[in-house]
């Protein structure tokens, strides 16, 4: 394999979607040399100016070719690099095979059982209510239970989902999660779902709009030390309600850090974590929604752009350089992600009469960070512009065709009978379509 000449080690940064180009950038901003692999070298992402970039085929599917890449590219190397995983799959290949790869390669991952608790939610979930962390009420399906005391207990809104969703999942139901607003409703979902799926979670569901989910984001050096502690909020995501960032923002919240810092140290977590909150209406508090650790983060460049660069924390804490404490932060940064935020306004915010043409402008006002555009890197931006005239177009054809096409789509994945129902719980087709509101 031919790669340039690095004068000191290189990351190797696995993905070049939106996780994988922030670090990228956040890294070659800074003087540190970076490989990229993926599988799709076509992608925004991957038109960066700050990686050399290395195709492999087995990337995007977890195969065990990404393992065979990686020591193709340790064997090219002088010395070490450093492994800065960007999705779950890599993050558990390079788990896997870590004695394989430790002779190449340096990284920051919890021990093999803690990592799995972050790509396991039902065992999360259990630690969580075991050790009495924020979390809503939650029941799990495949272990002895009564869905009629369930039913009865809960509060509603509730929603109904699959831990790990199969293909048998996706080819019954299109949405990932629904809600019931009522013990009729939850009982005549639970009826249609346990048959295709058995491995179910049924939540109580916290009502309030995106601004109310809050992320704390660390850096856990090997002795669990904080060496970077910052906090934000979504402002919109897509799907609306349960999806994610298309709008975030910077924002101090100390509570929210302070306890994102406490649970990961908890669970024994070293390296890169995320636990996000949602702020519960009815009585104020935080609860927790989702952790994740040992890999970068969806909207991470926010925080880079707000002045904390976790990526060269990381890179300089794994090489075993100085790394000074950050704590301090930009607040009122507003991160965009261009092609997301322009579907999430057009499909749900615009249409709901949530926002006008010009509020939505205005939302973005003050100091902006953007998923693809940057003066010093203008590829990814080109390449996501027609991306999004070329998904335009497609949309007009379906049009044209269809006088319903959200409709349609759902009509295409769905038995008839079970439409009605569906459709009524499914939080992420439109206000006209559902019944419970995700509010």
């Amino acid at each position: 394999m031919n790669l340039p000449k690095f004068d000191q080690a290189p990351a190797i940064v696995l993905g070049l979607g939106q996780n994988g180009l922030a670090t990228c950038r956040a890294l070659g901003r800074v003087g540190v040399p970076v490989i990229g692999v993926d599988t799709d070298l076509t992608q925004p992402g991957a038109q960066t100016r700050y990686a050399t970039k290395i195709q492999c085929d087995d990337f995007v599917k977890g195969g065990p070719g990404l393992i065979e890449t990686l020591k193709e590219i340790g064997r090219s190397l002088p010395e070490k690099g450093v492994l800065i995983p960007s999705g779950d799959l890599n993050v558990q290949m390079i788990s896997q095979h870590r004695d394989e790869l430790d002779e190449w390669f340096l990284y920051r991952l919890p021990s093999k059982e803690v990592l799995e608790l972050f790509m396991d939610k039902k065992s999360f979930y259990k630690i969580a209510m075991e050790r009495d962390y924020p979390l809503p009420r939650t029941w799990f399906t495949d272990e002895a239970h009564d869905i009629d005391e369930i039913v009865r207990d809960i509060s509603y809104p509730c929603l109904i989902k699959p831990f790990q969703p199969t293909a048998n999942w996706r080819d019954t139901f299109d949405t990932r999660l629904f809600l019931a607003d009522s013990a009729e409703m939850l009982k005549s979902l639970y009826d249609l779902i346990y048959p295709v799926h058995q491995d179910l979670i049924i939540q109580e569901y916290m009502p309030g709009d995106d601004s109310q989910v809050v992320w704390g984001v660390t850096y856990l050096d090997k002795d669990q030390n904080p060496l970077a502690i910052w906090s934000g909020r979504k402002l919109r995501m897509y799907p609306r309600g349960f999806g994610t960032a298309t709008l975030a923002e910077s924002l101090n919240q100390p509570w929210v850090a302070k306890e994102a810092v406490r649970i990961l140290q908890g669970v024994g977590h070293v390296g890169y974590g995320v636990v996000e909150f949602k702020k519960d209406r009815r009585d104020g508090s935080y609860k927790m929604t989702e952790a994740t650790g040992g890999r970068t983060w969806f909207p991470h460049g926010l925080v880079t752009r707000s002045g904390i660069n976790l990526p060269y924390i990381w890179y300089r804490e794994v090489l075993g350089l100085p790394v000074a404490k950050q704590t301090s932060f930009e607040e009122g940064i507003k991160w965009i992600h261009e092609e997301r935020d322009l579907k999430t306004v057009s499909l749900y915010f615009l249409p709901e009469k949530r926002l006008t043409p010009w509020s939505w402008l205005r939302s973005y006002s003050g100091k902006r960070t953007y998923a693809y555009a940057a003066w010093d890197d203008p590829g990814p931006l080109l390449n996501s512009v027609s991306r999004i005239f070329g998904a335009g177009l497609g949309r007009l054809r379906r049009r044209a065709k269809h006088k319903e096409p959200e409709l349609e789509r759902t009509r295409q994945s769905r038995p008839k009978h079970l439409e009605d129902l569906l459709l009524a719980a499914d939080p992420t087709v439109g206000q006209g379509m559902r019944r419970v509101t995700v509010d």
